[in-house]
This record gives C-alpha cells, structure tokens and sequence, in this order.
C-alpha cells in the first residue's frame, strides 16, 4: 500500500485569527484595529499593544502595499512543496502600514515558481492582493503591480 501524498501545512484557526480567516474565506483582506487607539493589531490579539485596550475592531483593508522584503525558497524545503520550486515568499507593507508574509503569484492568483528575477522583484515595488487556492483553502496573496 502506497502512502498518501504529503499535504501543505494549513492554519489553524483559534479564538483570536477565526475572523481573519473567516474573512479569507469570503475574499476580504480584515485586521483587527483598536478601537480606543486605532492601532492595528497585527498579529491578531485581544489586547491592545499600545493602550491595553480590549475593543479590537475588526476592518477591511486594501491589501495594496509595497515589498518590504523577501527571500526565495529553494530545496530542501516540505517535500509537499518540492516540485514549486523555487517560490518567493514576500513580506509586504500594506498602505495601512500593517505587515503581512505571502507569496508571489500572477495577476490570477497562481503561484509562480521564480526566484522574482523575471518579474523585476525589488524592495519597495508595488503589490496588489490577490486570492490563491491552495488545495481546500484560499490564502492572501501578492501580485507585482506597477506604480
């Protein structure tokens, strides 16, 4: 008997990320912001960082920004993502100021496998959100755009 073929690790929703993948799952990029302070609470918490405040608001954002970093990913990463390679996993600052980790895709939300050469990768190029299936789940991803 032959086994299973590996699957890509998923999150798992807790009391604190359930309205952001709630909200993934209907396309909609949110993020709690404190609604005493107005700082956005990245990562998802119940408490203010700044104020201690325990009102966070969930809001929608843009999910446009610009490349704050990113590194290329290359063997041997999870044989799951072995024949992908290599990706280039982003880290992108949204216009709201907030920063987020995803990866490059097309402007269909379709991985692509580069190292971002091609694509003119760069700190501070533009992004846009895009939706990527991944198997049973829909994740954020990120688009090159110009500016």
């Amino acid at each position: 008997m032959s086994a299973a073929p590996p699957l890509p690790p998923r999150p798992v929703p807790d009391q604190d990320t359930l309205p952001f993948w709630d909200g993934v799952a209907e396309r909609m990029l949110i993020v709690p912001r404190c609604a005493s302070c107005g700082q956005w609470i990245w990562q998802p918490r119940p408490v203010c960082y700044r104020c201690r405040a325990t009102n966070p608001v969930w809001t929608q954002v843009s999910g446009n920004g610009r490349v704050a970093s990113w590194t290329v990913l290359h063997p041997p990463v999870l044989p799951v993502w072995a024949d992908r390679l290599p990706l280039v996993v982003l880290l992108v600052e949204l216009d709201e100021g907030i920063r987020m980790v995803g990866q490059l895709v097309d402007d269909e939300g379709t991985l692509l496998q580069t190292d971002g050469t091609a694509e003119g990768l760069a700190m501070g190029a533009r992004v846009a959100l895009r939706w990527r299936k991944e198997a049973d789940i829909t994740l954020p991803a990120w688009t090159l755009v110009g500016d």
